[in-house]
């Protein structure tokens, strides 16, 4: 009587460490999915508000190329508009690569997050670190500073705001940049 009593609390236990396990696993997908969703979309601001500046330093250039004043310039502006023309065609194609790498990482996190309790297995959570593996070899190469801040914000929502700490303020306002 003994042993059976025994033997299931053995499999009981190894049931719990299952799951557990499975459980992290999952929760370490999600948290990484999580932390691309907000990375890819901070990148994709970035690179809009950069296209949407640039644009309008462009109008304002071309508007100076039909001046009096500027008639001395004329071939540096021209030269300076067609340069930040080809560099607008750089900003949509950076803005468009992050949409779409936030569009899977929303995705990833969809996914996990309409997967029930009882329905997680190994199979499961491999996929989805699978899925989130794939994504990362298509992005380009992270900002780490963004990265950290991204990781402080997902560790903010999942209520634990000491998890990582803030970045200096001077390493913030350039966090886009390097």
């Amino acid at each position: 009587m003994t042993d059976t009593i025994c033997t299931q609390g053995v499999a009981a236990r190894a049931e719990y460490l299952r799951l557990d396990a499975i459980w992290r696993q999952r929760c370490a997908v999600l948290n990484r999915a999580g932390v691309q969703v907000r990375y890819q979309r901070r990148r994709q601001r970035f690179f809009d508000l950069a296209g949407k500046l640039h644009k309008c330093l462009l109008v304002l250039l071309v508007a100076s190329v039909f001046g009096r004043f500027y008639e001395a310039l004329q071939p540096w502006l021209s030269c300076t508009i067609i340069s930040l023309a080809v560099l607008d065609l750089g900003f949509d194609c950076n803005k468009r690569v992050h949409k779409l790498l936030a569009q899977k990482a929303a995705k990833l996190v969809a996914d996990i997050e309409q997967t029930p309790v009882d329905g997680l297995a190994y199979d499961k959570t491999a996929a989805w670190a699978a899925e989130y593996a794939r994504m990362v070899v298509v992005s380009p190469p992270p900002l780490r500073t963004l990265s950290l801040l991204c990781e402080r914000e997902q560790a903010i929502s999942e209520g634990h705001p000491d998890h990582v700490a803030l970045p200096s303020w001077w390493r913030r306002v350039v966090a886009h940049l390097f």
